[in-house]
This record gives C-alpha cells, sequence and structure tokens, in this order.
C-alpha cells in the first residue's frame, strides 16, 4: 500500500502521465499561484493555446494529505477536469479569447 504523501513534482507527474497522450495541455512545472480559496489543497497547473495567440491557465486541486495510492484512484477523474476545461477554452471563439486577453480595452 502507498500511504505516502507525494512530493509537488511527483504529484504533477502523475497528473500529466493521466492525460491522453494526444492532449495539447502543457505541464507548468514550478507555477505556485496560491489563489485557492481552499486552505490545505495543492494546485497542480497546465496552460492550453489557441492559434489566436491566447493561452489559458488551467489546474486541479488535490488535498495536502491525499496519498499516492488516493491520487491514483482519482486520476481518471483529475485528468477529465483537465480535458474539460481545456474544451471549453477551445470551443470559444478567437473574439471571446481576445476579449479575455484584452479585458475592457478589446475591440467591440
Amino acid at each position: 500500500m502507498r500511504t505516502e504523501v507525494p512530493s509537488d513534482l511527483l504529484l504533477h507527474e502523475m497528473i500529466t502521465d493521466a492525460l491522453p497522450a494526444d492532449s495539447d495541455l502543457t505541464p507548468m512545472k514550478g507555477f505556485k499561484l496560491d489563489l485557492s480559496a481552499n486552505r490545505g489543497f495543492r494546485k497542480v497547473f497546465f496552460s492550453a493555446r489557441c492559434g489566436c495567440g491566447t493561452a489559458a491557465l488551467l489546474s486541479v486541486e488535490v488535498a495536502e494529505d491525499k496519498t499516492t495510492e488516493q491520487i491514483e484512484q482519482a486520476l481518471p477523474a483529475l485528468a477529465g477536469k483537465l480535458q474539460a476545461q481545456a474544451t471549453t477554452f477551445h470551443t470559444m471563439s478567437c473574439e471571446t479569447h481576445a476579449r479575455m486577453r484584452l479585458g475592457p480595452a478589446a475591440p467591440l
């Protein structure tokens, strides 16, 4: 039984390896932002890019106390959440991406 809590690097690798081989998500290793409203969770970040030049920062959260075995069991759901976020980003129009990128300065 694997009851140890994985390092941040191992956690990132586990989630990256769970993504489909043809995934266009890029791991953001070493990227740390503590924007989580949920204390006690670790965020794992990936980026997705569009041909228009817009990039999205995607993430999933894992409770700090989850063991390697528990994370392995949750990997399909974690990878699915990342893929769903990427799909949402990729189905947006490039005009929407420009508004996201430029905010109020975006042409209407």
